[in-house]
């Protein structure tokens, strides 16, 4: 028999209801008054249960496991009267209730796993009543005097009603401690603030909100729809004819000789001795270079403007919003890699002589795809006049032909969509569908306050760390198979804020860095592929987002403040 959750409702809208959800559909159950949880109280008669209020996550094995975690609720979850604090195991028969004197219910497995269960810890007692004494009253004729037996039972009663009297009082103070502890429990966080989490349980906590992006974008020609590409030229000189001889002067009745045919000059040399076959070519636009972009592979020499790469990134929305790096989500609005290590700089002088010049790659711009300024339309002629056509509006744009985003642990990536792009800082937003809440983290905007020295986390996928790989087989009848995939596992690397760098955002004097307003960090066990990830406090909320390095002597790492990313969730006017 498949076994299956099982919730038995004892108050609210849903008493005396059962809910029953069976493993081999279900992996998690989550409670609120949301319409899209699994169990979705009444908005209206059940507002002690938040929106989204807690996470039953199933654990299939044997025997069948499962824990509960809190969503971050304003009233709380409490396990068998006791208030979580972080996840914990669920055992059949615990009593969980949503809010103190909210909703409640029973849990159960059915069948119930087998073998001994797991010890629980008892229920707090409610405090003992007052205890009623009964004085028995001397048979009439021994009320002329008490007796010894008498005087030793009086005794003995005062005694016990002492002992009574002694309990009482402790089972008193014990329940008034109890009160007061609890209350402090559930207000700590206000009288306090938020408790500094260890490294584990701010891992624990955050894991499943950091998610794996793999992307692949181009360049788009937007009259034509053909992928931009950079011209490449061979690697050698193109061949120039030899001087013809001098030819004697022709008789005065003769007829005109035919011209002499130029005999080939020697086999070209290279342009670039020792260089690659095939070499990038740039231009000169206004005393700056640029690519020569041109709408034709030309047989596959030619390279198409894009790139493939991986990142990171979080949720910031139960409804599938995602902040990451704009060089993640939207790559040609950040500085193109053109992955060569020499190039020609192309030039026409009046007569319309041409030149070519070989440049390094320290000597390459730093471009930006989405502000080319010309292209050439068609296949590209050495010996016909260079005309370029300056681009103008949305001529071009960048397009990625996937954006696929992938949870932790998870084999399945889902395609997301970019929704905004910020014009000031390394940030994106992103969106996934799903039609179940996702796990979020909190954001925090600390940029007035943080201080160097701050403890800090980054969370994410650097492309350094070995990866997690399993080999998924294939159920389908028409396309047996067996494939290995990476299954996505966040690393966490631990640091300080080693420096805050502003820009002109919070300073009040006429100062700016040129290097915009960033974070710079201690934390080096990370890279590539990192960028996007959380860069998170000490209490496991979200001050920035890790972003590039810088190599040298040393190694440099930085990140944005939140405050760019949090720009983009709504709609906070240009001051």
């Amino acid at each position: 028999m498949d076994q299956k959750v099982v919730l038995r409702f004892r108050n609210s809208s849903k008493a005396g209801t059962v809910a029953e959800f069976p493993i081999r559909q279900y992996r998690s159950v989550t409670i609120g008054r949301d319409p899209s949880c699994e169990v979705a109280f009444d908005s209206d008669r059940d507002d002690l249960v938040s929106r989204l209020h807690l996470k039953i996550t199933i654990e299939a094995g044997n025997p069948l496991s499962c824990e509960i975690s809190d969503f971050g609720s304003r009233n709380g979850t409490f396990v068998n009267h006791q208030r979580l604090s972080s996840s914990a195991k669920l055992m059949p028969g615990d009593l969980v209730q949503m809010g103190a004197g909210g909703p409640e219910f029973e849990f159960d497995i059915e069948p119930r796993p087998s073998g001994p269960k797991a010890t629980r810890l008892a229920d707090a007692l409610p405090a003992p009543g007052p205890t009623r004494q009964v004085t028995p009253v001397a048979p009439p004729s021994m009320q002329a005097g008490p007796g010894k037996a008498t005087v030793e039972h009086m005794i003995a009663q005062s005694q016990r009603k002492t002992n009574t009297t002694l309990w009482v009082g402790l089972g008193l103070g014990l329940f008034v401690l109890l009160a007061i502890a609890g209350t402090t429990f559930a207000f700590r966080d206000k009288i306090f603030g938020p408790r500094k989490l260890s490294a584990a349980e701010l891992a624990k906590q955050s894991n499943e909100a950091v998610v794996y992006f793999e992307v692949g974008w181009k360049l788009v020609d937007m009259e034509t729809g053909r992928p931009l590409y950079q011209l490449y030229f061979e690697n050698k000189m193109p061949a120039q004819p030899a001087a013809p001889p001098p030819a004697a002067p022709p008789a005065p009745d003769a007829p005109p000789a035919p011209a002499p045919v130029p005999e080939a000059s020697a086999e070209p040399r290279p342009i670039v001795p020792g260089g690659p076959p095939n070499l990038p070519v740039f231009i000169q636009v206004d005393g700056r270079l640029e690519p020569l972009l041109v709408t034709e592979s030309d047989d596959g020499k030619n390279r198409p403007i894009g790139s493939l790469h991986s990142g990171t990134g979080f949720i910031v929305s139960n409804d599938g919003f995602i902040l990451t790096n704009r060089h993640v989500a939207a790559s040609w609005q950040s500085t193109y890699e053109f992955g060569a290590p020499v190039g020609l700089v192309l030039q026409t002088d009046p007569q319309g002589g041409r030149k070519l010049t070989p440049i390094g790659a320290q000597q390459f711009p730093r471009w930006v795809p989405s502000k080319a300024r010309f292209i050439v339309r068609g296949k590209f002629d050495y010996g016909s006049p260079l005309v370029p056509q300056a681009i103008t509006g949305k001529m071009i744009e960048g397009r990625n032909d996937y954006l696929d985003v992938t949870f932790p642990r998870n084999r399945e990536g889902v395609q997301a969509k970019l929704v905004r792009i910020s014009d000031q800082a390394d940030v994106a937003l992103v969106k996934v569908d799903l039609p179940r809440p996702v796990q979020k983290l909190e954001l925090h905007d600390n940029y007035d306050s943080i201080a160097q020295g701050d403890e800090i986390s980054v969370l994410g996928y650097p492309g350094v760390s070995p990866m997690v790989v399993g080999a998924i087989q294939s159920k389908e009848a028409m396309a047996p198979s067996t494939e290995m995939k990476m299954i996505p596992d966040p690393t966490l690397s631990l640091g300080n804020i080693g420096r805050v760098i502003r820009g002109r955002a919070g300073l009040t004097e006429a100062t700016m860095s040129t290097f915009g307003d960033v974070y710079q960090l201690t934390v080096n066990s990370t890279g590539s592929g990192n960028s996007g990830g959380p860069v998170m406090d000490e209490r496991g909320r979200v001050i920035g987002l890790f972003t590039y390095a810088i190599q040298s002597d040393a190694r440099i790492t930085f990140a944005v403040p939140i405050r760019f990313g949090m720009e983009l969730m709504g709609t906070k006017p240009v001051m």
